[in-house]
């Protein structure tokens, strides 16, 4: 990312994700010029840490952090903008929108808030204290570590199933811990769990701690079915229990739904005129990775054609 300070541009992008990615792509494809603003000095977002992209269509397998790169690559090549600050607030101009971050503030005519989510943390105690520690949040990264060891999943999405099987391979045994009594995963993933001798659920249960004083030791799980409690050994605690919309910046006046997510119509335009929004942050997105790039594009060619 570059660390020249960009003062104006047509369309300011929020967010460096794969659907941030695709909107500078394709908008500067379209002529507009275009600054891509992330945080983070890992582009690609939470999709950046999984190693393979199993519901992304493509001839050969590719990772997040693969596709993160060649979407860089193509937006630099367009030349679009990318820089690394965070955003801090949005506020209508005249002239369109004055984007504040604490590097200086970017003039806009139009912005595309791709912001995405962060992943909802364990809240319950031991959690914290051992983040870092046994408790994690990315297989890919630290999975290796746990090598024929026993480890848990907490969640039931689409999150939890990938990670659950990518553990399955590297560890002794993955029990998987999920809070309803249906699952919210894809049927195969669900399917494939279910074959695994190394993966075994358990369904309507909650974790209650985690247990461990230089790393994690155990969990204590509650049936939500009879209030009885278990005290599971294990080395790893992996979370995926769902993400929280990046929000913080958005302003009041942009329509929002009960989650904090961002209200939109079919082509990413937000309650006020200039603002789009596409992906995690985006009210009715399904959570594939196709998807995001669609409304990326979709929204940045809403926000060109607005241009005149």
């Amino acid at each position: 990312m570059t660390a020249a300070f960009p003062r104006e541009c047509d369309i300011g992008v929020i967010g460096a994700g794969i659907g941030g990615l695709a909107a500078s792509a394709y908008a500067a494809e379209l002529g507009a010029s275009v600054v891509c603003i992330e945080p983070s000095a890992l582009l690609g977002g939470q999709v950046a840490n999984v190693g393979v992209l199993g519901s992304y269509p493509a001839p050969a397998a590719v990772s997040g952090a693969g596709l993160a790169e060649a979407l860089k690559e193509r937006c630099t090549s367009l030349g679009a903008l990318l820089f690394t600050s965070r955003v801090t607030a949005i506020e209508a101009t005249g002239r369109g929108f004055a984007i504040a971050t604490p590097d200086g503030t970017i003039s806009a005519k139009s912005v595309v808030i791709a912001s995405g989510g962060r992943l909802r943390q364990l809240d319950v105690p031991g959690a914290a204290e051992l983040a870092g520690r046994g408790v994690s949040q990315c297989d890919w990264c630290d999975g290796g570590l746990f090598r024929d060891a026993d480890v848990v999943v907490v969640g039931g999405g689409d999150a939890a199933l990938q990670a659950a099987l990518h553990l399955a391979e590297i560890c002794r045994s993955v029990s998987v811990i999920v809070r309803g009594q249906r699952p919210r995963a894809r049927w195969r993933y669900l399917q494939a769990a279910a074959d695994s001798e190394r993966i075994s659920f358990f369904w309507e249960t909650a974790v209650e701690r985690v247990i461990g004083t230089v790393s994690v030791e155990a969990v204590v799980l509650r049936s939500r079915q009879d209030g009885s409690r278990l005290e599971l050994p294990t080395r790893g605690v992996f979370v995926f229990i769902g993400s929280e919309p990046n929000a913080s910046f958005v302003p009041p006046g942009v329509e929002r739904d009960s989650r904090g997510l961002i209200v939109t119509d079919g082509e990413g335009r937000t309650s006020v005129a200039g603002i789009y929004a596409a992906g995690g942050v985006r009210s009715g997105y399904g959570g594939l990775i196709v998807q995001a790039i669609g409304e990326a594009a979709a929204a940045a060619a809403a926000a060109v054609e607005a241009l005149g």
